[in-house]
C-alpha cells in the first residue's frame, strides 16, 4: 500500500500545481508552486511582497511557504 500522508494524499505523486484547487486553505505552498502558478518569476513574486501585494510567505526551516488562502487571494486580484 502506498504511503500516505496525515490529508491521505501520496507526497511521492503530488503535483500541486494540478492538485492546487483541492488544497485545504491552511495548505502550504513552496515559491516553486507560487510562480508556477502566477506564470511570473520569483523576483517579481518577492517585488509584490515588498509592495505588500502578496503576504510575506513562512518560514519553515530554510524554505519560505504562503499558505493556500493567500496565494488564491492574490490570484483572485483581491490584494492589487
Amino acid at each position: 500500500m502506498p504511503q500516505t500522508n496525515a490529508h491521505g494524499v501520496n507526497p511521492a505523486r503530488f503535483n500541486p500545481i494540478s492538485e492546487f484547487n483541492s488544497l485545504p486553505e491552511i495548505a502550504l505552498v513552496d515559491i516553486k508552486t507560487v510562480v508556477a502558478l502566477m506564470s511570473r518569476s520569483k523576483s517579481s513574486i518577492y517585488l509584490d511582497i515588498s509592495a505588500g501585494r502578496l503576504p510575506r510567505p513562512t518560514i519553515v526551516g530554510s524554505s519560505s511557504r504562503w499558505r493556500v488562502e493567500d496565494v488564491r487571494a492574490y490570484l483572485a486580484g483581491k490584494n492589487e
